[in-house]
């Protein structure tokens, strides 16, 4: 049986609140309960009752309630919700962005409203469904990966690119489209605007770096010939970074998480950035410009298409005095691609390569005339964009100015991967990547770097797209829930702006209402210790006058353990040991227990009451002997015993007052004078002597009264001979002597 909460408000003079108080009688109305059920609802009285009856009484109290408060709501100031909502936010983005702007409120949130269909935008961006991407791995579920008959066939999806890039299903391009399931705090970067504005820094730059090869670092690379060079003494890749955002009008931040999205690493292994692809050596493209089916295509791009422009000679030999190429000639036809290595003089200094089924094969190094290629897009021109990328400041400075160029209106991450600005004129094309979760990979990429470089409270514009019918975005997350071992579970969840709550436990396999609630969270009673419960929770609103339910959370379980007691630690004495522990909240008491060698097994001993007692001491224990105790917690509800998980096992010996013998001599013939140091709490000594050293045979002992005393003189039977001499003090109570452990054995020879 559980509990109903029942309405946990607070009503005050806010209307909202009010108008939320509303909607929930409302919602009990419309919930067909079944009244045969008693749910233990918390009134004045016991048992079961008529809970609709209950209800129409607390709608009217509610009614006359809200008619008071009618008039006055229309003086309220207006609170941020309402702001958001005016500049066009709809509902179901609003609880999400007022919570970010409680934590962060230097952060500016625009919508663009895209006057999109939704439906149809989604059309728009699977309109060729290998422009959506999204990889085969264990991340996914099958849903998430596209089966029509174009996209897999005879069993198996079909390899886009790489080895394990699919097209992705509907279903995934709804879920990293659509704004609503990214409006947290890590991964709504991907709505930050690109454009630079002179709050960046160098600083900034290097913490979203970080755990790259290029993070600190000056820029080195291998050249068109394959050796390592120093860019310079003192360019590091986030300066770089910084003056491509200047003079690009880009913002450096997203810049350096886009690099570091794209080729990131702790070494500079990537194919674009290696500077070691055939037949591109030496040539980079940090941002991945062009690799439409991987990074050859994107090198190939950075090369500048270099080409014949008509039929010419490759020369292998170049004349550096005269300035004329020679050697073995090497006719081109028309057309003839070539990578871009030097210039010398009137000639280029290239490596040929052609291109069959997206491989690009490498061919001979020579030299051709300049005039005789097409030059279209090397240089520092609006086409050549300073190609070909032969080191990576061209690559990254000149690369930042192709972006700025190409997304005029892509203003964000989330623009360059789903183009739904209606001021674009490349609608659902123009995208930087294929990668359908790109976008918030790279948003939290951003995240981590300006979460090191302790900036994620300056102001920042996050530009929202907001499309037309969307679906109802009524689903509850971050559900959690911790059951207490006093009987009852606190659960909790993100709100939803407008939204009341229907909370479900699973109880003999079918899913029971437990709690109505109009803010995120709950408290279910009637838990039990010792079991796991289950719960969901949906959203109930009201949406053009008709009720409206979310779909149901995730499940979460939660077990109400009493909890395994910890921290027990043990110190001893002759014969008791003293157990501490650490306390378990809300525990009854606990449990201690014995191990016993003949069983082999813990026995139960003592319970300790209490949930802050956490001491005991064990007595009537032998002393020199090991013992190994564990701890219990327990817990009564109702009269009913529930236990907690055992400690673990702790080992302890107790102590044994051992004397220290100091000295035994003979200064006088048959006579051996011993003294020992003082033990406390005795009642006397014990003194043997023998001449075996295991004094099993040919010994004498005597007792020596009293703890006080410290020293006695024995008589031998014989002179000239080795004796062994040992002490051990005993304890006489009610009758019976303890004695202690023997102190050590000192060898001497008597005169």
């Amino acid at each position: 049986m559980y509990i109903i909460n029942q309405f946990r408000h607070n009503v005050n003079i806010n209307h909202r609140k009010i108008i939320s108080f509303f909607r929930i009688f409302q919602i009990f109305i419309l919930i067909d309960i079944n009244i045969t059920k008693c749910y233990n609802v918390v009134i004045s009285y016991k048992g079961c009752v008529d809970l609709k009856k209950i209800l129409s009484l607390l709608l009217s109290a509610i009614i006359a309630v809200t008619g008071i408060f009618a008039v006055p709501q229309l003086a309220f100031a207006s609170s941020y919700e309402d702001e958001l909502r005016a500049k066009g936010f709809p509902d179901s983005y609003i609880t999400k962005l007022t919570e970010l702007h409680k934590k962060y409120p230097n952060w500016i949130f625009q919508p663009l409203i895209t006057n999109l269909d939704w439906q149809t935008a989604v059309n728009g961006e699977r309109s060729s469904h290998s422009k959506q991407l999204i990889e085969k791995c264990s991340l996914y579920d099958s849903t998430m990966y596209c089966d029509c008959s174009g996209c897999k066939k005879n069993g198996s999806y079909v390899i886009r690119e790489g080895s394990n890039w699919i097209s992705a299903s509907e279903k995934a391009v709804k879920y990293y489209m659509d704004p609503r399931n990214w409006l947290d705090e890590k991964h709504i970067f991907q709505f930050e605007s690109t454009l630079y504005d002179g709050m960046q820094t160098k600083e900034g730059v290097e913490a979203i770096l970080s755990g790259t090869w290029m993070h600190d670092s000056l820029i080195t690379y291998r050249t068109t010939s394959g050796s390592v060079k120093l860019y310079d003494s003192t360019t590091k890749y986030s300066d770089v970074i910084m003056k491509a955002a200047n003079d690009s009008g880009m913002n450096a931040y997203y810049l350096a998480s886009k690099i570091k999205q794209e080729n990131g690493g702790a070494q500079a292994s990537a194919s674009a950035v290696n500077g070691q692809v055939s037949p591109f050596q030496g040539i980079y493209n940090y941002y991945n410009i062009g690799a439409y089916t991987g990074a050859s295509d994107g090198l190939a791009w950075a090369a500048g298409f270099l080409k014949t422009n008509k039929k010419t000679t490759l020369y292998s030999e170049y004349d550096s005095t005269t300035g004329q190429a020679g050697g073995t000639k090497t006719a081109l036809s028309s057309s003839q691609y070539m990578t871009w290595r030097a210039n010398k003089g009137n000639y280029y200094y290239v490596r040929l390569y052609t291109e069959s089924n997206g491989k690009y094969i490498e061919g001979a190094s020579g030299y051709v005339l300049k005039a005789d290629c097409r030059t279209t897009y090397l240089g520092d021109t609006t086409s050549g964009l300073g190609r070909p990328w032969s080191n990576p400041y061209k690559a990254i400075y000149y690369g930042a100015k192709y972006i700025a160029r190409s997304f005029t209106t892509q203003t964000s991450g989330y623009l360059q991967k789903f183009n739904v600005n209606p001021a674009s004129s490349t609608l659902y094309t123009n995208e930087y990547m294929k990668n359908v979760a790109a976008a918030s990979s790279e948003a939290l990429t951003t995240y981590n770097g300006y979460s090191k470089a302790g900036i994620l409270g300056v102001t920042k514009t996050f530009v929202i797209p907001v499309f037309n019918n969307m679906p109802s975005d009524y689903t509850v997350s971050g559900l959690s829930a911790y059951c207490s071992i006093d009987g009852y579970a606190s659960l909790s969840w993100n709100g939803i702006y407008g939204a009341s709550y229907q909370v479900q436990v699973l109880s003999n396999g079918s899913w029971v209402d437990c709690a109505y609630t109009s803010t995120p969270s709950a408290v279910v009673y009637g838990i039990v210790p010792g079991q796991t419960y289950s719960f969901r929770v949906r959203a109930v609103a009201q949406e053009n006058g008709k009720t409206v339910y979310g779909n149901y959370s995730n499940t979460v379980s939660a077990s109400c353990s009493v909890g395994k007691v910890t921290g027990v630690k043990a110190t001893s004495g002759n014969n008791y040991v003293t157990l501490t522990w650490q306390p378990i909240p809300g525990a009854s008491g606990y449990s201690i227990y014995l191990y016993n060698p003949t069983t082999k097994k813990y026995k139960y001993k003592k319970n300790v009451n209490g949930s802050n007692t956490i001491t005991f001491k064990y007595t009537g224990l032998k002393f020199n002997n090991s013992y190994k105790f564990k701890v219990r917690a327990y817990k009564t509800l109702n009269g009913v015993k529930y236990n907690g998980i055992c400690s673990d096992g702790v080992s302890i010996k107790t102590k044994n007052n051992v004397v220290n013998l100091k000295s035994a001599k003979s200064s006088k013939t048959k006579k051996i004078t011993v003294k020992w140091d003082k033990l406390s709490g005795v009642t006397g000594y014990q003194v043997m002597w023998s001449t075996s050293s295991n004094f099993k045979k040919n010994y004498l002992s005597v007792k020596v009264k009293g703890s006080s005393k410290t020293s006695t003189t024995l008589t031998t039977s014989q002179s000239k001979k080795t004796y062994y001499v040992r002490v051990r003090a005993y304890k006489t109570s009610k009758g019976k002597t303890t004695y202690y452990a023997w102190s050590k054995t000192i060898k001497l020879k008597v005169k």
